[in-house]
């Protein structure tokens, strides 16, 4: 909806027209929407937050003269009916589908999809992820564990190798076949799960975890350390991204006027962000939870200037577009040299990470490291190396995938008008439909596809 109301070309050849303007010409057509809507009801149906009734949907095409197979279109997008042809049946029949009640007060049309419809999608959500975001990548992780200890568990470089293979698994699962109807919420999964996961890079030439599962008798030497401590980062990460998905939907459920966009991205990064490093402080040796209070607020920051991007009642104009291009450059540019200047000083002075994994919040213990077979400046040593390996990979993620998509978030970033740095420039826009239905909204040479959420759609 929101990208005809972008193309819309007037008259006098000017494109695009504003969430009143479509109100105004609604009212046009039924006298009705310029007393019971507003242009919030407009913002809540192109974000997703509500669903328009397919009543709605053919008032909105007759004032934007779409045509009979545009409006089936979105009456298929927006769920109302199951396939297309049962969308070009609602939309030259002359009555309107019937709507699920959801006991809104008589008079009132409802908007949103019933109690039922909206637990099913939370269900059917929910399944999906602990499928396929925690119980397969969890197999996954036990199977390559033990299979690295038929062939012969060498800690030497085995355990490099594992964390190396479940990372690049996940990374997989969650940036390239990412969910389509919750890309946010995997990135942020991923994410989480990386930051969790780096540090025990550092560990790994000792033969040591994050998590000193290493200190159950019979563990040490074995693939067990590792393999608990890296399904105990995915169920953490996973935790912390269904919490994540959950308030999500709480703080868009809703009219997306009320309150803040401010509180709003606050109140749906910032509680699973501090579980995470909650537990990391109680359960992780000390190192670990000194190098994740630096990291855990840059990625919970990036995250909730995403998450203000998506808002729907954030739309700047074209020159507070170009300006916040322009300073996320320079704090990531900053950044990034403040966190290679950090990595480069701790190589170049040893004596840096001087903290052995022997205390966290709870308890502390002696640690021998003659019985580990090495002396004192060896596991200094050693531990110095983990900690620049590990860091350049913290490193790379953060500026290059967390940062880089920020700056494309920023730059794409949806205004107030369709001039600046991102508007399209497209001569026509046209439904593409295929014989299964709807196939994306094509734009020039390039398309973007809809995805319909229940609450609070993305891109």
């Amino acid at each position: 909806m929101r990208s005809y109301r972008e193309s819309f070309r007037w008259e006098d050849g000017s494109r695009g027209m504003t969430q009143e303007q479509v109100l105004r010409r609604m009212a046009e057509v039924d006298g009705d929407y310029g007393e019971r809507t507003s242009h919030a009801t407009v913002s809540r149906w192109e974000s997703g937050s509500t669903r328009p009734t397919a009543e709605r949907l053919k008032t909105f095409g007759q004032a934007l003269n779409l045509s009979n197979t545009e409006v089936a279109g979105l009456i298929l997008l927006a769920g109302l009916v199951p396939d297309f042809p049962s969308a070009s049946g609602a939309v030259n029949s002359a009555g309107s589908l019937p709507e699920e009640n959801d006991e809104e007060p008589a008079g009132v049309e409802s908007e949103r999809p019933s109690r039922k419809v909206r637990a099913k999608y939370a269900l059917d959500g929910l399944g999906r992820f602990l499928m396929f975001r925690f119980l397969l990548p969890a197999l996954v992780i036990v199977a390559v564990g033990y299979g690295l200890s038929f062939i012969g568990w060498n800690g030497s470089w085995m355990q490099v190798a594992y964390i190396a293979v479940v990372l690049g698994m996940v990374m997989v699962q969650g940036l390239v076949v990412p969910d389509r109807a919750a890309r946010l919420r995997d990135f942020f999964w991923v994410s989480l799960f990386f930051v969790l996961t780096a540090p025990a890079l550092q560990f790994a030439p000792l033969q040591r975890d994050i998590f000193n599962f290493h200190m159950v008798p019979g563990f040490y030497d074995t693939h067990l350390p590792c393999m608990l401590c890296l399904l105990t980062n995915l169920a953490l990460a996973s935790t912390a991204a269904v919490m994540f998905q959950t308030l999500w939907k709480w703080q868009y459920a809703g009219d997306a006027s009320d309150g803040s966009a401010s509180s709003r991205v606050a109140w749906v990064v910032l509680p699973p962000t501090a579980l995470v490093y909650a537990v990391v402080v109680v359960i992780s040796n000390i190192s670990v939870s000194i190098q994740l209070a630096v990291v855990m607020p840059v990625l919970a920051g990036v995250f909730m200037a995403l998450l203000a991007i998506r808002d729907p009642a954030v739309r700047p104009s074209a020159q507070d577009r170009r300006f916040f291009l322009i300073a996320t450059f320079i704090v990531a540019v900053v950044s990034s040299t403040l966190g290679a200047v950090a990595i480069l000083a701790v190589f170049l002075a040893p004596e840096l990470p001087g903290v052995l994994p022997d205390h966290n919040l709870l308890k502390s213990w002696d640690i021998d490291v003659n019985q580990w077979g090495h002396t004192q400046e060896e596991v200094h040593r050693m531990l110095n190396l983990g900690y620049v390996w590990h860091a350049l990979c913290l490193f790379a993620y953060m500026v290059f995938i967390v940062g880089g998509n920020l700056l494309v978030a920023v730059y794409r970033m949806d205004g107030a008008d369709t001039t600046g740095p991102d508007a399209t420039h497209e001569e026509g826009l046209e439904l593409a439909v295929s014989a299964d239905g709807i196939d994306g909204l094509r734009f020039g040479s390039w398309r973007r596809r809809p995805v319909l959420s229940s609450a609070g759609g993305d891109y």
